[in-house]
């Protein structure tokens, strides 16, 4: 007997010749007779329809089998009851859009999700963040963990895809874990990926989501990567980006910006190399109120500009080096805190300069008292 022939006598409607796009229920495996009902309109009873306004058809038997949330919905104590033959119910829901009840549907049905296959991408990323949700909300255990197996390999893979899958996860209040922790573990791949890499890192976050980052991150990341990360979102991020006012949406962006590094970033954390090549790089801007140049002090700025002018620059001076610890960046740090101007000026006479006050020694109240008079 040959093989052809075996085949035809074990599925007698098999054509081996070409092989037909849906098995026949009658010779197929239940698994492929439920698939192939999928999307089918002439046994389907109920349509699903989501907040966006799309629509699903589906049969409650399948979905109720599936999920104890369909069952108790379509088969509870307000069931429906048509009122002419062959009408369908109809349920909205107005917590999902079009896309998760079909991944929700398909799944029911298949028991795969398509979005999980192909290429990942950021869209794919925030549909599964939100599909995740979904899981959850409908008790099907087994798609969450399909879609924590695709966030472990393609994440874990494409570090860059974190940023969109934490930012969804701010959107829905719920963070995926694998993904938070890909940022923590991957943070410079993450935030800041090359040209060639899936994801645009720190450019999928929006205002809450840089934020929320900015926090997670502060205790435990370099904070010159996260000023990078920062400078970034405000030259190319497309948050506020509606195309009427270009210059305005990047105003805003700065000023957003701005009050992150502010609250988050703590110059005297940052090499002194790192800043002058901060300076340079906003020199570049040929904007005075660049973004960079606007957070660093006019002090601080110019002692780091003439660093670079100087011979020296390889090996700085104690007194002109800005990581010294005398009155620079601990003194900006309590600045900042305090949102009080420095009380002393860099040009004081020389009495003031060897008063006890200058040379740090700690005075008692009347002491202080009898320096003022």
């Amino acid at each position: 007997m040959s093989s052809s022939s075996f085949w035809r006598w074990r599925r007698p409607g098999f054509d081996t010749s070409k092989r037909p796009e849906t098995p026949s229920p009658a010779t197929g495996s239940s698994a492929e007779a439920l698939s192939s009902l999928f999307g089918d309109e002439e046994v389907s009873d109920v349509i699903l329809e989501g907040h966006d306004g799309g629509t699903v058809m589906a049969v409650k038997a399948i979905l109720a089998a599936r999920s104890p949330m369909f069952r108790h919905k379509f088969f509870g104590s307000s069931s429906f009851i048509p009122s002419k033959p062959n009408e369908k119910e109809h349920v909205v829901f107005n917590e999902w859009d079009c896309r998760i009840l079909h991944l929700v549907v398909e799944y029911c049905y298949t028991d795969n999700c398509s979005a999980m296959r192909g290429v990942p991408t950021e869209d794919t990323a925030r549909v599964l963040a939100t599909l995740r949700v979904a899981a959850k909300a409908f008790k099907l255990p087994y798609l969450l963990d399909k879609i924590r197996q695709w966030v472990w390999r393609q994440v874990t893979r494409h570090p860059a895809l974190a940023c969109a899958m934490v930012d969804e996860g701010m959107r829905n209040d719920d963070v995926d874990e694998l993904a938070l922790q890909t940022l923590q573990l991957k943070t410079r791949a993450a935030l800041l990926p090359n040209q060639n890499a899936v994801g645009s890192g720190v450019l999928a976050l929006s205002k809450p989501g840089l934020l929320f980052v900015l926090r997670t991150l502060d205790e435990t990341t370099s904070h010159y990567l996260l000023l990078q990360a920062i400078d970034r979102w405000v030259d190319f991020s497309s948050e506020d980006c509606s195309g009427d006012n270009p210059s305005r949406e990047r105003a805003s962006r700065e000023a957003f910006g701005r009050k992150c590094a502010m609250r988050f970033i703590k110059l005297s954390k940052i090499p002194q190399e790192n800043l002058d090549a901060v300076i340079k790089r906003s020199e570049l801007y040929g904007a005075q109120n660049s973004f960079v140049t606007s957070i660093i002090p006019n002090g601080f700025r110019a002692a780091s500009t003439t660093s670079l002018n100087t011979d020296s620059y390889d090996k700085p001076s104690p007194e002109r080096s800005l990581s010294s610890p005398s009155r620079t960046f601990d003194s900006y740090d309590s600045y900042r805190s305090m949102g009080t101007p420095q009380s002393r000026s860099s040009t004081s006479s020389p009495d003031e300069a060897t008063s006890p006050r200058d040379a740090g020694t700690t005075l008692s109240p009347i002491q202080s008292m009898n320096l003022d008079q």
